[in-house]
């Protein structure tokens, strides 16, 4: 018991095991069942030659005492004994000829050495009990196998009828020892054995090299990930020098280790860019504090300065932790209720009446879409809602007093419908288009946190619009304005 589960324990330990085990069973099975079919094909074809040589001797010896089987005398039955004893012994076989009753004619191997006892004895045995020579006397030529206990040999008989004028007048029964064959089965089976023996060998070589060299790569992925799961690095990867699938799948991995490794560094920055926006805040506050405890809150106008300045300090501190939890919100949950139908002009309505409190406190004119179709997307209103207040409330913020932002939709081709939020502000530098969507990331980093933003909003507004299955662009000319455009898959048409 504790081999075999020695044995079980390697078999499961290795993939490249059960490959190798399966490998050779199949081999072994199949060896041996082409190993049974070719020794009982050897065996059937033996044996059925050697029994077509019997018939073909046993017809030549009937040709030559036919005639003898008629006569029925002395002289006829010694002609047939010399016949019988010739043949046989050229052949190295067994011959009897009997009458038409079965009584023994000529034996080619009597067991008596006197003549006198041998023609008694002869005369005096009948063999027609014996199955060949039974059918042989109904006009059948038999081919039989008889085991001798007392030699422990199997025999084979041919019984062959000689007929003349119509009717049978006797049968010759052709023994042979089919020993022989058995043993060259025997020697075959052996030789056999041995070809499996070395087939299985050669086998369990070759699929050691096929199993290392298909399973080293899987090895070295296996340890690579061991290492990423303990230490976080990312810094090592497979080697590709394989087209096939293991190819393939070796270099799916390390696309997979570089966008780890991207995310890793994504999420690194993330925590130490939302440490820093959230310390900051914490001591400005601190500093105000401390100088209101200081005397400045004796001073009606330095306490009222203090004041608003907390306010201020206190609304960036509650935007920034609502947009970091927006932000992992977006990143842990699944697109689970994603799925609805929205109405574009409804969204756009809301959102646009959402900020219309902060356009009119900065003097900027809202332009709504005019009235024209109405456009239908799947996925989540309010998500969509956000995403565009986002855009709406940015560009609001970077365009001065007496500026405009207007929202536009315009069917695209492909059954494509487009959101444009259009801003006549201050536009963004060439350079800092490409990085718009980073979390974090402000063009203007001074002028950003002096209008409370902490680049989070536009990161935002792309994680929603890429799970409503969408794009989102943005064109802007320092000076003139900017152009974001979100373009979302149409569901359907309405007038």
């Amino acid at each position: 018991m504790l081999g075999l589960d020695k044995a079980y324990r390697w078999f499961v330990s290795s993939l490249a095991n059960q490959l190798l085990f399966t490998y050779l069973l199949i081999i072994i099975i199949s060896l041996m069942a082409v190993t049974l079919w070719a020794l009982l094909t050897i065996r059937a074809e033996s044996i059925n030659d050697l029994s077509n040589s019997l018939k073909i001797e046993a017809v030549n010896l009937a040709l030559e005492i036919d005639n003898d089987l008629e006569l029925d005398s002395e002289d006829s039955r010694a002609r047939i004994q010399k016949a019988a004893e010739r043949r046989a012994t050229n052949q190295g076989v067994e011959i009897i000829v009997v009458d038409s009753s079965g009584h023994v004619l000529a034996d080619s191997s009597p067991e008596d050495k006197e003549p006198g006892a041998e023609d008694q004895k002869r005369a005096q045995e009948n063999i027609s009990k014996d199955t060949e020579v039974n059918e042989a006397l109904a006009g059948i030529i038999s081919v039989y196998k008889r085991n001798s206990p007392a030699t422990n040999t199997k025999t084979l008989f041919v019984a062959y009828p000689v007929r003349s004028r119509g009717v049978t007048a006797g049968v010759i029964r052709i023994g042979v020892p089919i020993t022989e064959v058995e043993q060259r089965l025997r020697k075959n089976l052996i030789v056999f054995l041995e070809i499996i023996f070395a087939t299985g060998v050669l086998t369990v070589l070759i699929s050691l090299w096929f199993a290392d060299r298909f399973m080293r790569p899987v090895k070295e992925m296996s340890k690579l990930a061991k290492e990423i799961s303990f230490s976080t690095e990312f810094t090592n990867y497979l080697p590709v020098d394989r087209r096939d699938e293991i190819g393939e799948l070796s270099l799916s991995f390390n696309q997979m280790v570089a966008r780890l490794k991207e995310q890793e560094r994504i999420r690194q920055e993330f925590i130490a860019n939302a440490s820093h926006e959230l310390k900051t805040p914490v001591m400005a506050i601190g500093s105000v504090v401390e100088a209101l405890q200081a005397g400045a809150a004796e001073d009606p106008e330095l306490r009222k300065k203090f004041l608003e300045s907390l306010e201020k300090l206190s609304e960036r501190q509650r935007k920034l932790i609502a947009e970091l939890l927006d932000v992992s919100k977006l990143d842990s949950s699944p697109h689970a209720g994603w799925s609805d139908t929205i109405d574009i002009a409804s969204v756009i309505s809301e959102s646009v009446e959402q900020v219309k409190a902060q356009a009119d406190k900065k003097d900027v004119q809202m332009t709504p879409p005019q009235d024209g179709p109405n456009y239908q997307v799947l996925g989540n209103s309010s998500q969509l809602q956000r995403a565009i207040v986002n855009l709406l409330s940015n560009a609001i913020n970077y365009t001065q007093s007496g500026g405009t932002v207007s929202v536009e939709t315009v069917l695209s081709d492909y059954s494509l419908v487009q959101i444009q939020v259009k801003d006549s502000g201050m536009g963004i530098a060439p350079e800092d288009l490409p990085h718009v969507f980073e979390r974090f990331y402000r063009a203007d980093k001074s002028r950003t946190r002096e209008l409370g933003g902490a680049g989070l909003g536009l990161a935002i507004a792309r994680e929603i619009v890429a799970r409503h299955h969408g794009l989102i662009d943005v064109e802007s000319v320092v000076g003139k304005g900017t152009t974001f455009t979100i373009t979302l898959p149409l569901v359907e048409e309405r007038t």
